[in-house]
């Protein structure tokens, strides 16, 4: 461990000890790194004979209730905390409607791992070299000496998921290190791996194969764009969780060096995901349209008729090919 970090987990540590009540904050539409971390926090501040609330603005996914604590993931309520904390987050917006509650406690910390990061708390650590925000949080836990069977699984899990199961460049020897670590702690981590990762659900399969069937490219087959319209939602009987992973498939395609997935979240209303290679930034891409993400993978919001969309984000890619 750098000084600097060190230094950095001892202010984390003291805040902690001067706190009686803390909030733990996830991002909007929470995948399983944010959700991990906050959980593996739960854990450990319980530990310590701390109060603790875990907040988020959108429910759990249902593939992500298997993770040990998800019960107590709730909506942000009314009350002041000694400590708020929020992991995965590259920015006080993506906390949602849950900012206000965030920063009416008396001490704010930030935890994250990607690079288009704007600093929002008293306390920021943040390390962009990392898969997953799950790997901080492991060195975090390991400085205050609270680990546990139950809180490394749950950064395993996060680890699995945000590295594409050690799959995306951002992995590192560190994060194989990280996960053997873990793994010593004596879990199932190839029934986390299923869980986490793996398992999908028929609908899903469904609507996977509805949404691949029509991908279309552009550019050489250097862009391809996959499109969840409701329609299509409706006819699997899936939702915006159900999108999730489906993306990986393009971008896997040898020609493809920009990958989009569109999907409707209502009437002229989308979010979009991005994944690049060959040098090309997602997040570069993302930010152009007030998003953001890492350099392989990232999101943003866009609002207006589907075919403006679509040529927006092809002139953007097509711009850095």
């Amino acid at each position: 461990m750098i000084q600097n970090e060190r230094e950095q987990f001892n202010s984390v540590q003291k805040a902690i000890a001067q706190a009686s009540t803390i909030s733990l904050y996830t991002h909007v539409n929470p995948d399983c790194d944010t959700l991990s971390c906050a959980l593996a926090l739960y854990h450990a501040l319980n530990s310590l004979g701390k109060i603790v609330d875990v907040y988020c603005v959108d429910p759990v996914p249902e593939t992500l209730r298997v993770l040990n604590g998800a019960h107590v993931v709730t909506l942000p309520e009314k009350k002041t905390h000694d400590l708020s904390i929020a992991v995965d987050c590259d920015g006080l917006d993506r906390i949602g409607n849950a900012m206000k509650s965030f920063l009416a406690s008396k001490k704010q910390i930030a935890i994250d791992h990607h690079k288009t990061h704007r600093k929002f708390s008293d306390i920021t650590i943040l390390d962009t070299s990392v898969s997953s925000c799950a790997e901080i949080l492991f060195r975090l836990i390991k400085h205050m000496d609270i680990m546990s069977k139950e809180i490394a699984e749950l950064l395993f899990a996060g680890i699995v998921t945000d590295s594409g199961c050690f799959q995306f460049s951002s992995v590192s020897k560190q994060t194989h290190e990280v996960a053997g670590e873990l793994m010593s702690y004596g879990f199932d981590s190839g029934k986390v791996i299923y869980d986490v990762f793996k398992k999908t659900s028929i609908n899903k399969f469904m609507l996977e194969n509805r949404v691949l069937s029509k991908c279309k490219f552009y550019s050489d087959n250097q862009i391809a764009i996959i499109t969840f319209k409701q329609e299509d939602f409706d006819a699997t009987s899936t939702s915006m969780n159900d999108t999730i992973g489906t993306i990986v498939s393009v971008i896997d395609i040898d020609s493809v060096k920009v990958a989009y997935a569109i999907a409707e979240a209502s009437n002229k209303s989308y979010k979009i995901m991005i994944r690049s290679k060959n040098g090309i930034d997602a997040s570069d891409i993302a930010r152009e349209f007030g998003g953001g993400g890492h350099a392989r993978a990232a999101g943003c919001r866009l609002n207006g008729y589907y075919e403006d969309i679509v040529d927006k984000l092809l002139k953007v890619a097509r711009d850095r090919l």
